[in-house]
């Protein structure tokens, strides 16, 4: 038996040295043909042998090798992502997960959280909303960005954070008297409702904010968070997304649009945004399909999602944070770190980030080719809100070239009215102020103050609101309602900063995107430049947010870069008044865009659309709305 085991090998090995063919057939079956290679391979020994015993050695050895090539093509499987995070970290797996609580980068104060003994003597954000952030007049960005930026920050947060807010605690804002919004009847008792974040106790026992998204930029917008949201946007035909008539986002029982985040109706150009990536993805399918005729609906599917989601991150990453932050902000890339934790900070998600709230724009407008203003017309913000008919009425284009050409608001303190000052009726009748929101949420998460943010970030204390470090005359706006830059809330103090280098922000909130752009790199497995390489990761880099809006609109002649306001409809417009009077151009068409009035300096009283309320009073029930 010992002669016949030792034999064998050698027999075996005789056959491939002496007959090349028969060498050329074992390397094709086992490296190129796996499992089924190997059988062929071995009836080709049986048929040469009458060895019974030489037989039964070779059917063992197969299966092992047989097992072996299992495991060798089950390893060169491409994992996917998760649809709701997990496992993206092998070590921590349930690190950036669905479900998972905000991290800190300064310890909470409870102190200031409602009722908290700093909190107490803290101004009502509404008194610091009408004394900071109130906006009667047009601004403009120093970079010239235009509402697209605004429009992809907006995106890209409801990729990275959403905690609701329906535990049935009330934290209402109390307005002061005689607001002519909110209490022009000088009660002194009238509120803004808002209700406590949803939160879990961490390992100290410590409420903390609860993220229903995942937190890495993973395309759960267009995707999801979980499964079953995955599975019910998908079409399971062809790895495609469901869509609607007009190759729009498939919609509700009750007319909305869905996508993976449950905001997509919040505004039309935010639905717009979403409908161009479904698009996306179904075209890269399409793609796919074509040059793989085998492939299954899964993995089309799956290898379409990972290609969006690398165009997501390389156009975040290449376009959006240079813009926002400076070309040379986030340190050089060093591949992925496992001791990297990606999740989403509270500082960021309840403050930082909400950066995009003062860059809004009044108006929407709606542009047609020439950039002339569409026959339905341009679309008051106010007047947008959860309405998903306005994007079957006229499509998403004249929403995307009218981003792509207004000039976004400037990054400061203030805030539109159209957010602010969104009244539910008759002036009293109650409404939403979007400022007062954001910085009751900060308190509400137990955010510490702007400067014990700024000690843990490393930076020096403000101690003064006339140190150089506040934007025009925000600190003096600032010293009417805080006592201290202790006391100032992390939101209002972060935007009031001048910005820092080639940053729109100060250093306060560059520090802290900084921060969390950085980890959202560094902490995830599957980020593209760890997925791509060659010519698919020189492609990715050098794609464009234009790039995605031209091949999935029929919008002719797309600008080369959307984020900067190409302005056409200025043009447009001064070029039609020319051709009317050529004479007498008028004072609007002249006028710069920053000394344009935008608001009267009273309440504006308008018939309420209760459809509209209705909708905005469930969404700030639920924390969609801050």
């Amino acid at each position: 038996m010992r002669n016949l085991i030792n034999n064998r090998p050698t027999n075996t090995n005789n056959q491939l040295a002496t007959n090349p063919s028969l060498n050329t057939n074992f390397t094709n079956s086992f490296a190129v043909q796996g499992v089924a290679g190997a059988d062929s391979f071995a009836n080709g020994l049986r048929g040469g042998g009458n060895n019974p015993i030489f037989n039964i050695l070779l059917n063992f050895l197969i299966e092992i090798l047989k097992q072996l090539l299992e495991q060798i093509n089950q390893a060169q499987k491409p994992e996917y992502r998760t649809a709701d995070g997990s496992g993206n970290n092998l070590q921590n797996p349930d690190w950036g997960k669905q479900g998972s609580s905000l991290q800190r980068l300064s310890p909470k104060d409870s102190t200031r959280e409602p009722g908290g003994s700093t909190e107490v003597n803290l101004p009502s954000t509404r008194e610091v909303s009408n004394a900071v952030s109130a906006q009667t007049e047009s601004t403009a960005n120093r970079k010239g960005l235009s509402d697209i930026f605004w429009m992809w920050g907006q995106f890209l947060d409801h990729d990275l954070s959403l905690v609701h807010a329906n535990t049935g605690t009330s934290i209402d804002i109390p307005v002061p008297a005689g607001d002519p919004y909110f209490d022009p009847k000088g009660t002194g008792t009238a509120t803004i409702p808002l209700t406590r974040s949803n939160s879990s106790l961490d390992a100290n026992g410590v409420a903390q904010q609860t993220n229903t998204l995942t937190a890495y930029i993973d395309g759960s917008m267009v995707y999801g968070s979980d499964k079953a949201t995955a599975d019910a946007l998908r079409s399971f035909e062809g790895g495609k997304l469901r869509t609607s008539e007009g190759n729009l986002l498939p919609k509700n029982a009750n007319g909305a649009f869905v996508a993976g985040d449950e905001r997509s109706n919040e505004n039309p150009a935010l639905t717009s945004m979403h409908t161009i990536w479904m698009r996306e993805h179904n075209r890269i399918a399409e793609e796919l399909a074509t040059k793989n005729p085998s492939w299954s609906d899964e993995k089309l599917y799956q290898e379409a999602r990972r290609t969006v989601i690398a165009e997501i991150q390389a156009i975040t990453y290449n376009e959006f944070l240079p813009n926002l932050l400076g070309e040379d902000a986030l340190s050089k890339y060093k591949g992925y770190d496992p001791t990297v934790n990606a999740g989403i900070n509270n500082e960021f998600a309840a403050a930082a980030f909400r950066f995009g709230h003062t860059m809004l724009s009044p108006t929407l407008l709606r542009l047609d080719d020439q950039g002339q203003e569409i026959a339905q017309g341009n679309v008051s913000l106010r007047d947008a809100f959860s309405k998903p008919g306005l994007v079957d009425q006229a499509g998403i284009e004249p929403f995307l070239r009218g981003g792509m050409s207004q000039t976004a608001q400037a990054f400061d303190p203030m805030v539109i009215d159209d957010v602010r000052n969104f009244l539910f009726g008759q002036p009293g009748s109650g409404g939403l102020d979007l400022v007062a929101i954001n910085m009751q949420r900060g308190r509400d998460h137990g955010l510490a103050g702007y400067n014990d943010v700024r000690e843990s970030l490393g930076l020096s204390r403000i101690e003064s609101f006339d140190d150089p470090i506040w934007q025009g005359d925000f600190g003096q706006k600032l010293a009417q309602v805080y006592d201290s830059p202790d006391d100032v809330d992390l939101w209002v103090g972060g935007l009031a900063e001048n910005y820092t280098g080639d940053s729109l922000a100060g250093e306060t909130l560059t520090t802290i995107l900084t921060k969390q752009f950085e980890d959202l790199r560094s902490g995830d497995r599957f980020w593209y430049e760890n997925q791509f390489s060659g010519q698919q990761l020189k492609d990715l880099n050098k794609l464009t947010l234009s790039d995605v809006i031209q091949r999935n609109t029929t919008i002719q002649d797309v600008q080369d870069n959307a984020f900067l306001a190409s302005n056409v409809h200025l043009q447009s417009s001064t070029a039609k008044t020319q051709a009317a009077e050529p004479a007498a151009p008028t004072a609007r068409t002249m006028a710069p865009a920053r000394m344009m009035a935008i608001e009267p300096a009273q309440p504006e009283v308008t018939t309420p659309d209760l459809e509209q309320i209705r909708t905005l009073q469930e969404a700030l029930a639920k924390g969609l709305l801050g």
